[in-house]
């Protein structure tokens, strides 16, 4: 049944649904929507939901078939999360949530985030006054435009955190402190910990300038045993950035500049990241497409066998960060990627890019997924890695039912070819269901 439980759930609950729009809900789940658990006190109230997703990826040649695992094949992931939000008044509330993540596949090894029978993915406490508000427990936390701290969404199992926040706002800024540690992922039922070998802190600041707005923070990063290619080493590492992005008429921006600096052994950390994606919406044309153009920087290490460490590390970011695959890591890089996206339709949407991607320093390796560097990279010559073509396609059925398609074709460049690699194939199919 392990492997099969996705699908049956589909199968079975499907036929008790009711599609309208203008219901709340489902008729079958309205009922655990608003329920009021005190006959005479109308401020107490407990709710109940949940999301399935049902998502394959199909690889041929996965991180070029340079590493030594299966890159061949296709897996189907199967994610169930229930959860239960009680609000008491307007100062407390207490939020659980229980993930099931689940994996079927040939040959086709899964990831370290894929595989997790049942646990206890978020269980916090909010206590609210005014506009400060504080959060204890195991939470996601998103943070800005995810480039450092993102939810993981591509793997089965999304990234969580044990730990505090606090948001609050002063004037028209809004603040945000935390300090956490990453819960680690383990395939048995309700064995997750947080992980001890692993922290991150800092703080954020929201400012809101009208059409345009800006985030100023700070990160700290402690990692035992990270590894780069100049070795494997304690780091600590800390990052200062701000982002400006907005959207002023038809254009929109979002442009956001990081500076590293910190530990890793005994070398020094100096590293550096500029990301930028502005678009163009026009607005009169059918399907109101937009045009934009994403081009980013990280720095590398030109000398692993000095004492400093160039490598610039994104910390949790989304794994998905250029395209579906989840192939290609931002560090030791800079690429342009122009996009095109159509609203075909109320309900499907069309998008088409085509990224271009350069190693920045040629002594250091091409990275890949789990910030780890692809093997042969390293010592191959040459700066252009890859240039990938991808298309998407997204589909509303309904407030609560979406589906998506995508495909991405690698071709190897020159640091790949000269590795080894070849080129790759990649189809993700997904249906989420919120209920």
């Amino acid at each position: 049944m392990k492997r099969l439980l996705g699908i049956a759930i589909v199968t079975s609950t499907a036929a008790g649904w009711t599609w309208a729009e203008d219901e709340p809900h489902y008729s079958w789940v309205a009922p655990l929507k608003d329920i009021q658990l005190i006959e005479d006190r109308d401020d107490i109230h407990l709710s109940f939901g949940g999301k399935l997703r049902e998502r394959v990826n199909v690889f041929r040649n996965d991180r070029f078939g340079l590493t030594t695992a299966e890159d061949d094949g296709y897996i189907l992931l199967h994610r169930l999360l229930l959860n239960a939000d009680l609000r008491m008044g307007q100062h407390v509330r207490a939020f659980v949530e229980l993930g099931s993540h689940l994996t079927t596949s040939n040959d086709y090894n899964p990831g370290p985030f894929d595989e997790d029978s049942a646990d206890l993915h978020q269980a916090f406490l909010d206590l609210m006054y005014d506009d400060t508000r504080l959060r204890l427990g195991r939470q996601e936390m998103p943070l800005n435009s995810a480039r450092l701290m993102g939810t993981r969404d591509g793997p089965n199992v999304r990234l969580a955190y044990d730990g505090v926040r606090l948001d609050t706002t002063i004037g028209n800024v809004d603040l945000r402190l935390f300090a956490f540690n990453p819960v680690d992922v383990d395939e048995d039922a309700f064995n997750n910990r947080n992980n001890d070998d692993e922290a991150l802190w800092g703080i954020n600041t929201t400012y809101d300038f009208g059409a345009s707005n800006a985030n100023f923070y700070y990160i700290g990063l402690k990692r035992n045993d990270s590894r780069f290619n100049q070795g494997t080493d304690d780091e600590t590492r800390h990052s200062i950035g701000t982002r400006f992005f907005g959207r002023q008429g038809r254009w929109d921006w979002n442009t956001e500049l990081v500076y590293q600096f910190g530990d890793f052994g005994s070398a020094d950390i100096r590293a550096w990241t500029i990301a930028s994606d502005t678009g163009y919406t026009f607005e009169d044309a059918a399907g109101s497409p937009r045009i934009s153009v994403s081009t980013n920087m990280a720095s590398g290490d030109d000398d692993p066998t000095d004492n400093d460490l160039n490598t610039f590390n994104p910390l949790q970011p989304n794994l998905a960060y250029f395209e579906e695959a989840a192939v290609l890591a931002p560090q030791n890089f800079y690429n342009i990627e122009p996009q095109i996206r159509l609203q075909a339709t109320d309900k499907l949407a069309l998008s088409f890019d085509w990224n271009f991607f350069w190693r920045l320093e040629e002594n250091d390796a091409v990275y890949a997924r789990g910030l780890l560097a692809l093997p042969g990279t390293a010592t191959a010559s040459g700066h252009f890695v890859a240039h990938i073509p991808s298309i998407s396609v997204d589909y509303r059925v309904n407030r609560y039912m979406t589906m998506d398609f995508s495909y991405s074709h690698f071709f190897a460049g020159e640091v790949i070819d000269n590795a080894g690699g070849e080129d790759i194939d990649y189809i993700k199919l997904e249906l989420e269901i919120l209920f």
